[in-house]
């Protein structure tokens, strides 16, 4: 038995047998090393497979939005005329317009409750929000949910929500609070 054997058959017994395997690779130098970069240009050249694979997925994805944008460039119609603005004399100021005021929704002193609930229970109505319709006058599920399609339209044209509050069923959800089931 020669030297290598015997240091194989000394490291294969003092080793657990999941490595017994290995160790021939790591008797002599250079086979170790060239298990190490067989190993290592594997795992590089799948690395960069994935990262083609990326590419190819990102750049195809773009060409597929590029060409769903140019469609719907030729599909708008061109202007029948080109128009220019010509102006012959300058033109007089006006005075500035009043502002509008939004008719707030506010509960009148007469539907205010003492109590308040947490409006953070209604999907859609988060801590800043909850302060905001508190200070609107709104603090409990019953004056959420007893709103009528006026009043939910004035809050959400306030609030500037474009129907979001009837989106969220904001009515349907404090109904349902105000009951007393979740």
């Amino acid at each position: 038995m020669n030297t290598i054997d015997q240091f194989t058959k000394a490291v294969q017994n003092a080793m657990p047998q999941e490595f017994a395997g290995a160790v021939n690779l790591m008797a002599h130098p250079v086979a170790g090393m060239a298990a190490a970069g067989a190993l290592g240009l594997g795992l590089a050249g799948h690395a960069f497979g994935m990262w083609m694979g990326t590419v190819a997925g990102v750049s195809e994805a773009s060409q597929k939005l590029f060409a769903g944008l140019a469609e719907t460039d030729e599909k708008q119609e061109a202007p029948a005329a080109k128009l220019r603005l010509v102006a012959s004399q300058a033109a007089p100021r006006r005075a500035p317009a009043a502002r509008k005021t939004v008719a707030t929704a506010k509960p009148t002193a007469s539907e205010r409750p003492a109590g308040v609930d947490d409006l953070k229970a209604i999907s859609g109505i988060g801590p800043k929000l909850e302060k905001i319709l508190n200070g609107l006058g709104y603090s409990t599920y019953a004056q959420i949910a007893a709103l009528d399609k006026a009043q939910i339209a004035r809050l959400d044209k306030q609030l500037g929500f474009s129907g979001r509050i009837g989106r969220d069923d904001w009515v349907g959800q404090a109904a349902a609070l105000a009951a007393g089931g979740k």
